[in-house]
């Protein structure tokens, strides 16, 4: 690793510390601005990672102005989980929002993160209306569904499992449920 990413990873790590202490964590407008004067490299590592901060914290609103501004980040089932659990209204949440990408997402690490938005779901008897959307979303995924396929013992895996989809795999996809 060079010395710019150490760096860069040190710098990071303060800059994020001291927003989420003074609240300016809250609008990614203000940490833009602060961040202006910036090298490149460091704005491009803190907003991809910001970003992913954001999606796990279920803030639409500055997912939305991170994405327009042309950052992306790699997500992941973890990230999937923690914004799942960060759902608590019928508003329009980050997993609706990039639907697409939370179905097409491929991972080898599903069981923690099932096993956990299961159990959030099923401890938030007034909330499971505000996930239905989001759990029919992850439902949609391939991966998730051979995986709840291969471990038909998990507490979790009828309520991820979408028969339309296995039938789909079993037809034309057969080797992602081996």
């Amino acid at each position: 690793m060079s010395d710019r990413l150490h760096e860069i990873i040190a710098q990071i790590g303060v800059l994020h510390n001291e927003f989420l202490k003074n609240g300016k964590i809250e609008d990614v407008d203000i940490i833009l601005d602060e961040l202006a004067n910036e090298q490149e490299d460091l704005l491009d590592h803190y907003c991809k990672l910001l970003l992913q901060y954001y999606f796990q914290q279920n803030d639409l609103k500055n997912v939305k102005k991170l994405l327009l501004a042309g950052y992306k980040f790699d997500m992941r089932m973890d990230d999937v989980k923690e914004a799942f659990c960060n759902i608590n209204s019928g508003k329009e949440n980050v997993i609706e929002f990039l639907d697409e990408s939370v179905v097409f997402l491929k991972d080898t690490n599903f069981e923690k993160p099932l096993e956990q938005m299961y159990k959030y779901y099923n401890l938030n008897e007034e909330n499971k209306v505000n996930l239905e959307h989001a759990v029919s979303i992850i439902q949609k995924n391939r991966y998730v569904c051979a995986h709840v396929y291969r471990h038909p013992n998990r507490e979790y895996a009828k309520f991820f499992l979408n028969e339309d989809l296995l039938n789909s795999l079993k037809r034309d996809l057969p080797y992602l449920l081996k």
